[in-house]
């Protein structure tokens, strides 16, 4: 934190933690707040920015926090009674009438539900099947903005299209994160994931001047809420807060006894005529198999050691898990599952071992780049920690990697495999083989399956944080970087980084995702989404294509612990082309985690520093005069002339 926060930000959070109060309420059925405008003071000219579309303000922070209402529900009443019957008639004609409490089961909480990004990732989790708690300041406003997506309160029906299971929508109204009083024991009840879709509250002023409604300003909205947020999930969701200490694993098949190697048979390269021999037998010590033979080239080239006929679901995990000590030579890992229609249809994966037979461990890494990366080998010798998760297995028919299959499906598996052979996938020699004897120990876990944290928090950020924060007060620098930094109203930059701090400090596992401008009128067609890291991307992209990629970080391990930029694809190869769990899958392994970002060409992040002065209102004319946000201005004013015509031929052809 110390490295990349300010003492100013530390002091903030350790109050928020102190301040945290035990009033347990979640406001959902009391009387609506009266909304009131108070004018705060606003580092920027109201009348020259007022006009300008929020995706160039705001740099692509889009989601609003909502206004306060109520919800109730009527009580019957007995006229015919006495008033005493008849009261207690009503009371138990009302708790007969009151609907059951909502599960709240691996709920998502969604902070800034319904802002114009929030409300399109609450649809999308309801949709998929999720419980989605969505916090809101106005249950009105929620209400209306839920009905105009197809969604109520409670049970939802399948999407239209049949696509998706229809999850639960709960709303809890009056919370405001600059209030920690407002955030509850019972607001985080079953929440397993948060995400925060939060943005400044601006609009127009009782005096007519544009400013921040209510006080809530970028500094309290974006930085002090995500650090009431955190010092809440630490005191409400201990289960949460835990949720980052590690990978855990489970033992499905023990090779620990010659019992247990009952269950394995012999594969090797002589059922089509080759010479290779191997066995696998219960380490002499007792502490696990060992798997030996002698790989001969002449004839075949293989051995291979398999499970006889299983019955496996593992969805309920993220891969599997070995803990072996080699000879420095690359084995494969097969998988079989009843949805193969062949007998010579299998998964694969490869995974290294030290060639002087040193044991590492990297609970993080994949099996590629952690043999060909993070290990070193070491004379002296130790075990290996393999990890291979689904997304590593590649279809193979008949010796050849066949890209027309679908993914593993870890439902149906119904038998492993240890293969080591002078080729890895498509007869492309096995770099790393010696033919001769050969040896592996295998630990007594034998073989486990692995479950990795997943986000525990999803933060909707802006691209240009880093950069903002890099540049300080280089008044050279920043006029001549994009205009949102030039511009940076009302210091939304710097408050927003700073509460990327906040949740990179507290050590839960965590995405950033940093959007580039957000447009949904001036974009055409679905295009594939492009992320790197160390704020460099400028572009675009829809709220619909944001909110589709926090659903995908949600459901990733890969995701975890990583801070990305998002735009949209700008090449001819992107256009036209739809996202899928293929493509989010390849699009968060290629990120590199941010504690190893100096690993692959990144520098650390920077320090978060203070907002510089705003602009002078001559220099605020010419950033808005500037091209690219004249082109942006253009592109939405197309967009409403188009909206518009459409309207018309509508109501035509309705009357």
């Amino acid at each position: 934190m110390q490295s990349i926060c300010s003492t100013r930000l530390q002091s903030k959070a350790s109050v928020a933690v102190r301040s945290a109060v035990t009033r347990r309420t979640v406001a959902l059925a009391r009387p609506a707040q009266r909304r009131t405008l108070t004018k705060t003071a606003v580092a920027f000219d109201p009348q020259e920015l007022q006009n300008l579309p929020k995706e160039v303000l705001l740099g692509g922070a889009a989601a609003l926090a909502g206004l306060v209402g109520l919800i109730g529900y009527a009580a019957a009443n007995n006229p015919a009674a006495d008033m005493a019957g008849g009261e207690a008639a009503a009371a138990e004609s009302a708790q007969a009438a009151a609907p059951a409490p909502l599960p709240r089961v691996n709920a998502v909480l969604v902070f800034g539900a319904s802002g114009k990004l929030g409300r399109k990732v609450v649809e999308r989790l309801v949709r998929s099947g999720r419980t989605v708690i969505a916090a809101v300041r106005s249950a009105d406003k929620a209400a209306e903005v839920f009905e105009a997506a197809g969604l109520k309160e409670g049970y939802q029906q399948p999407s239209g299209n049949g696509s998706g299971s229809g999850g639960i929508l709960i709303t809890a109204a009056g919370v405001d994160v600059t209030n920690p009083a407002t955030l509850s024991a019972e607001l985080f009840e079953g929440v397993t994931q948060v995400v925060s879709a939060l943005g400044p509250v601006a609009g127009r002023l009782p005096d007519g001047s544009f400013g921040y409604i209510d006080g809530m300003s970028p500094e309290r909205v974006e930085t002090q809420g995500m650090a009431n947020i955190v010092a809440a999930l630490a005191k409400h969701a201990p289960g949460i807060a835990s949720a980052g200490s590690g990978i855990s694993s489970s033992s499905i098949l023990p090779m620990a006894s010659a019992e247990d190697l009952a269950a394995w048979e012999r594969l090797d390269d002589v059922i089509m005529g080759g010479n290779s021999s191997s066995a696998l037998e219960a380490a002499a010590d007792g502490s696990g198999a060992v798997w030996k033979g002698d790989l001969v080239v002449e004839g075949g080239g293989f051995c291979g050691a398999r499970t006889k006929a299983l019955d496996m679901d593992l969805s309920g995990y993220d891969g599997l898990q070995l803990r072996v000590k080699g000879d420095g030579q690359i084995f494969k890992f097969n998988i079989k599952t009843d949805q193969d229609a062949t007998p010579e249809s299998t998964y694969q994966a490869t995974f290294d071992t030290s060639p002087e037979g040193d044991w590492t461990t990297d609970q993080d890494a994949t099996p590629e780049s952690t043999y060909q990366a993070t290990f070193d080998t070491s004379p002296e010798g130790d075990w290996t920690t393999v990890r291979l998760p689904w997304s590593s297995f590649v279809p193979v028919k008949q010796a050849q990697s066949d890209p027309n299959r679908g993914p593993l499906d870890p439902a149906r598996i119904s038998k492993l495999g240890l293969v080591l052979s002078r080729f890895e996938f498509n007869k492309a020699p096995n770099p790393s083989y010696r033919p001769g004897k050969f040896q592996l120990a295998i630990d007594g876990s034998g073989i486990s399956a692995y479950k990795a944290p997943r986000p525990a928090v999803v933060a909707i950020s802006s691209a240009g944080v880093e950069r903002n924060a890099i540049i300080g007060d280089d008044a050279a620098a920043r006029k001549a970087d994009i205009p949102i930094i030039q511009l940076n109203p009302g210091g939304v930059l710097n408050w927003k980084y700073e509460a990327e701090c906040v949740l990179r400090a507290s050590g839960l596992p965590y995405t950033v995702i940093r959007c580039t401008g957000l447009d949904d009128k001036g974009i055409e067609g679905p295009a594939l989404l492009e992320a790197d890291q160390g704020d460099t991307l400028i572009g675009v992209i829809s709220r619909d294509e944001a909110a589709d990629t926090v659903l995908a970080a949600l459901a990733r391990p890969e995701a975890a612990n990583k801070t990305l930029e998002l735009r949209r694809g700008e090449g001819a190869e992107a256009k036209g082309k739809s996202m899928n769990e293929a493509r989010f899958n390849r699009l968060f392994l290629k990120l590199a985690l941010d504690r190893n970002r100096w690993r692959v060409g990144l520098q650390p992040f920077p320090r978060a520093v203070p907002p510089p002065p705003p602009p002078s209102e001559e220099r605020t004319k010419e950033i808005l005069a500037d091209p690219r946000v004249q082109a942006v201005k253009e592109r939405e004013s197309k967009a409403k002339e188009a909206e518009g015509v459409k309207e018309k031929e509508l109501a035509k052809a309705n009357a």
